[in-house]
């Protein structure tokens, strides 16, 4: 299945590859329910314990959140984690696209044809482009390991990188992730970090 979903998705992505640049994986993703913060446990209890939210007077906080879905990013929003997972949360149509030379995220959009008989015109949006919105190299990732959690997010995995932050990032189907984790590799041991780019 991602072996087929990589194969026809290889046009779209082609445009965005450098000359040389070798297409591994192509992962559609869904947004990752976790927190994003740490949670104080005795805040969120005193929180979950105001009698003013039973009237709307208060937020019950994050602990359920983070107890049904565990953590979406460890580190900081500018962590190398945080960028990543502001990419991913940030488009509608979030792709992780792996390389032999990068990791992207890519936004896919719907653009009307310019060109060809009315008849397609008028259909409206009939192509699919790949628009890059974060990338870094493959040597400032530390690795991938899988992170299931749920009986609908066993395509879940963390990617880690050398700042000792990491980013879920969620597959639909666990087949992919399964796939895109092992690509990326196992985490190796922390060295200095290396520096990321995006790219739009």
């Amino acid at each position: 299945m991602a072996k087929d979903f990589t194969a026809a998705m290889e046009p779209v992505f082609r445009p965005v590859l450098v000359p040389g640049e070798r297409l591994l994986i192509v992962v559609s993703l869904t947004r990752d329910m976790g927190t994003t913060e740490d949670v104080s446990v005795p805040d969120e209890l005193k929180n979950l314990l105001d009698p003013g939210i039973l009237v709307g007077g208060s937020h019950p906080g994050n602990l359920l959140q983070r107890l049904t879905f565990g953590r979406a990013l460890i580190g900081g929003r500018d962590s190398l984690a945080g960028r990543l997972y502001s990419a991913i949360d940030g488009v509608t149509s979030p792709t992780l696209v792996l390389t032999d030379r990068r990791l992207v995220i890519a936004d896919l959009e719907l653009v009307p044809l310019t060109t060809g008989n009315w008849l397609r015109r008028w259909l409206g949006p009939t192509k699919q482009v790949a628009r890059v919105v974060h990338q870094v190299s493959r040597e400032s990732v530390a690795g991938a390991v899988m992170a299931p959690a749920g009986l609908l997010r066993r395509g879940r995995f963390l990617v880690v990188f050398p700042d000792t932050s990491a980013c879920s990032v969620v597959s639909p189907l666990p087949e992919p992730g399964r796939r895109a984790a092992a690509l990326i590799g196992p985490v190796r041991p922390s060295g200095p970090a290396s520096p990321s780019g995006t790219g739009a």
